[in-house]
């Protein structure tokens, strides 16, 4: 017999309480309790959980084990048969403590209440609950079963005699087989998860109510992440609305493991692998809405942090004019992008929007005369008609490798996801070159800073001139909610910093439960569309600085970023606060 099974064979003073319970009756399988000890779940769940879940033991015999050892009534009721306990009871305590420690109440006389319990951590509630309902507090070990029907009775209405299954989430066997899949199954899989279906009873359909009501409110409120953040005594979940972060009621903390576990199962990820970085992918489906979403976890000090990246397909926008352009930027993009070759490169910070821009433009493209492929990292969005490439750099698919591919596929039109080294930015010129359409993004502050730096990347300036047909600075405005904004006039001051009538009237935000109190609901792009003419393509090629070629476009009617969005403030559809906070000075 192995050292490891000879130590499990005997109780120790340092075994759970509940395995030298069970040792004192029964001789647990000394394999299943080292294989337990050794669980890379072990800490997510209850360690009476897991010996269910091991089979070492079943719910009964724990409950009876509890109650002999405690000296405490054992409540048995059956299962085929209404239980002995009065709905009106529900209302002594609070359904959120009863459902994170796993109690129910049974009975109260208005001094004593019956709570039914199953673990013994569950004990140290009595001065809670007495604090709460000023009554001393008898409890009565019982089934895990017992408690989720209990408490499907008095706080969801549910039946009696639903069946209680206690691992409703992922196997070990599941998980193991996920574990076994590699690199690009994972990348391409996809967990469905059903928002319509009712989570089933037990400790882990708990779980698995709570993750779906995050996935709710994130749809509802049209959140574009979710943020779980663990820390030293606490959890933080935010939603990042509008693009503004917004708290939500986190789980509690001993179910925060389970919660990330349950995201890290749905996304195809290794649960065990706590110290690297993972990204995975859900889809969510509420009747016909589809959504997907994007994973990444991260490990902190205190644990795991999970962003999620919320994808709704049905947001983007069907045609360019739904954009938020102008007349003039309408007519330049979409006139720029049906040349036969050429760059269009789209500019801004994470978040603005840039992905966005360009699916619009590749759908108005996309028909069955045009050829059109992209490599993407990752493919946010899928679309019939075009052909989607997902980089792989642990196997060498860089958008570079892939770029030389495209161009061996005979293609009509290009995306690049980025531009991010000089390999990407050079065969992108050449592609351009030589009768392709090649749309891209950059980080840059405004749309000529990316001549800057492309120079800076070792393009030459008569390749830039050649090439650019178009450059785009975006940035995401919120837009004041209709039901409550407020008129107001502008400053002196603002009125001639920023060319609005000091007469007009524009709007400031309110507040009211619909916009939830911030006076701003959805969002908005603003624009700064600089299309490449002669004099500019001369500018290039001259070393004209970029301020000097901001006059020419200025002074060729082109609007810049701030005078975009100080006319979405003029409009009534954004506060001055709101315009001036996305603007570089000029």
């Amino acid at each position: 017999m192995s050292n490891a099974i000879a130590h499990s064979s005997k109780t120790r003073s340092n075994d759970p309480l509940i395995v030298r319970l069970l040792q004192s009756v029964t001789q647990l399988d000394p394999e299943r309790l080292n294989d337990l000890y050794n669980s890379p779940t072990k800490g997510e769940v209850s360690f009476e959980e897991m010996v269910i879940r091991s089979g070492l033991a079943n719910e009964r015999q724990i409950a009876e084990a509890y109650a002999r050892h405690y000296l405490m009534p054992l409540f048995d009721p059956p299962t085929d048969t209404p239980p002995p306990v009065d709905p009106e009871v529900a209302s002594v305590l609070p359904s959120r403590l009863c459902r994170d420690h796993l109690i129910a109440p049974l009975s109260d006389d208005g001094q004593t209440i019956e709570v039914a319990v199953f673990s013994p951590d569950s004990l140290l509630l009595a001065d809670e609950v007495k604090l709460i309902t000023g009554r001393q507090m008898r409890p009565l070990f019982t089934t895990l079963s017992v408690i989720e029907r209990l408490l499907c009775v008095l706080y969801e209405e549910g039946s009696w005699t639903d069946t209680v299954t206690s691992t409703q989430t992922a196997s070990f066997e599941e998980v193991e087989e996920h574990e076994e899949l590699d690199d690009e199954e994972t990348a391409e899989a996809c967990e469905i998860v059903h928002l319509d279906q009712a989570p089933p009873p037990g400790r882990d359909g708990r779980i698995i109510r709570y993750v779906n009501s995050i996935f709710e409110q994130a749809l509802q409120t049209r959140a574009s992440d979710i943020h779980i953040e663990p820390y030293e005594d606490n959890c933080r979940v935010r939603l990042r609305i509008d693009g503004s972060l917004t708290e939500i009621a986190p789980p509690p903390m001993q179910l925060l493991n389970s919660v990330i576990s349950r995201l890290k199962v749905l996304s195809k990820m290794d649960i065990a692998e706590r110290r690297l970085p993972q990204d995975g992918a859900i889809g969510l489906r509420s009747g016909d809405h589809r959504v997907d979403m994007r994973v990444n976890t991260c490990p902190t000090v205190y644990g795991e942090k999970v962003v999620m990246r919320v994808l709704d397909k049905n947001s983007l926008p069907h045609d360019l004019m739904s954009l938020g352009l102008d007349e003039r930027q309408y007519r330049d993009l979409s006139e720029s992008i049906r040349s036969p070759h050429g760059l269009m490169l789209v500019t801004g910070p994470t978040g603005s929007g840039k992905s966005t821009t360009l699916y619009s433009c590749l759908n108005y493209l996309n028909d069955s005369e045009t050829n059109i492929c992209t490599v993407e990292d990752p493919v946010e969005f899928k679309f019939g008609g075009i052909n989607q490439v997902q980089t792989r750099t642990k196997v060498g698919l860089t958008f570079a490798s892939a770029l030389r591919a495209f161009l061996r596929q005979d293609p009509d039109v290009i995306m690049v996801g980025e531009v991010r080294d000089n390999e990407t930015a050079d065969i992108c010129m050449r592609a351009a070159l030589t009768g392709h359409f090649v749309f891209s993004t950059l980080h840059t502050n405004d749309a000529l800073s990316s001549v800057t730096r492309l120079k800076d990347m070792g393009i030459e300036p008569f390749l830039l001139s050649s090439t650019l047909r178009l450059l785009v600075a975006q940035r995401l405005l919120r837009r004041l909610c209709d039901e409550c904004k407020v008129p107001t006039q502008v400053d002196a001051d603002s009125s001639k910093q920023y060319g609005i009538d000091s007469k007009a009237v524009i709007f400031k935000p309110g507040g009211c439960s619909r916009c939830r109190d911030t006076g701003y609901r959805g969002r908005l792009a603003v624009f700064e569309i600089i299309r490449l003419n002669t004099q500019l393509s001369e500018m290039i090629q001259s070393g004209a600085t970029v301020e000097m070629m901001k006059k020419a476009a200025v002074a060729d009617g082109m609007k810049l970023l701030q005078d975009s969005a100080i006319e979405k403030v003029r409009s009534g559809e954004t506060g001055l606060d709101e315009a001036l906070s996305i603007c570089v000075s000029h």
